[in-house]
């Protein structure tokens, strides 16, 4: 099972967006089979995909004594955010969410965890079993110091997995008004900041269609009108380049 964190230590960049529609994705291969773990006690995610298989709870992976049915079914499997995440604040749940995790790789081919926007236990825990972790940002005045701060993070995270390195998929600049001068000097900024290496290499435009296809539950793909088949190419496009980076680093590995 590989799995992906998409985490930025600050809410309205566009992670929920992104990590769901990433899911969406993935589980569009006959027979794939995608865990979802919603690790924001907000629950977005959670709602956002109210349309797929629900009924397991992420907080129960932090609880030794909980049962977990989980089957082996293609498609997407919703752990669900509740009010219980609010209580994870303790170095001893994010050993049981460890462990409770090492059982989940013989049920699903990929896990995507959304995050909170803070560093608490809830997003160490999503950092300490991660394979790939990728940020979405906004390109604000701000956004250099969110780049550093998640930077760090990486470090501590990595600290905590006994010096095993996260991979680190780059700063995806996300709804970017193109047409913003401040915007686009902000993401040049960035990117001269961090250094390109660090940047992934594409961004997402800011769009009315990314907004509907969240309030409908469903990816922008599915939606309808003349903005539409723009946004799901765009998006799409970097989906597929986040799956290719996946797969080439498993085989690397291999």
């Amino acid at each position: 099972m590989k799995t992906i964190v998409i985490s930025l230590l600050k809410g309205g960049v566009g992670k929920t967006f992104f990590a769901t529609h990433l899911a969406w994705y993935l589980a569009e291969q006959e027979g794939r089979r995608v865990a979802f773990l919603d690790l924001d006690p907000q629950g977005s995610s959670t709602r956002r995909l109210a349309k797929e298989r629900t009924g397991l709870f992420s907080a129960d992976l932090f609880d030794p004594e909980a049962k977990l049915a989980v089957g082996d079914t293609a498609g997407i499997t919703v752990f669900g955010a509740d009010s219980r995440l609010q209580m994870i604040k303790a170095a001893e749940d994010v050993r049981d969410f460890i462990i409770r995790f090492r059982a989940l790789p013989e049920h699903f081919d990929y896990c995507v965890i959304d995050t909170g926007p803070k560093w608490d236990e809830l997003t160490l825990s999503a950092m300490a079993v991660a394979d790939e972790v990728i940020a979405p940002v906004q390109v604000a005045e701000d956004s250099i110091e969110c780049a550093k701060m998640l930077l760090t993070a990486l470090k501590k995270a990595e600290a905590a997995r006994g010096g095993r390195k996260v991979n680190f998929l780059g700063l995806l600049p996300s709804m970017v008004n193109a047409f913003d001068k401040r915007e686009m000097d902000n993401a040049v900024k960035l990117a001269t900041a961090v250094g390109p290496t660090m940047m992934f290499p594409a961004f997402v435009k800011a769009r009315p269609t990314y907004k509907h296809s969240a309030e409908n539950h469903h990816a922008v793909w599915h939606e309808k009108g003349s903005g539409a088949k723009a946004a799901s190419e765009e998006i799409r496009s970097i989906l597929a380049e986040v799956e290719r980076r996946v797969e080439a680093r498993t085989k690397e590995t291999a």
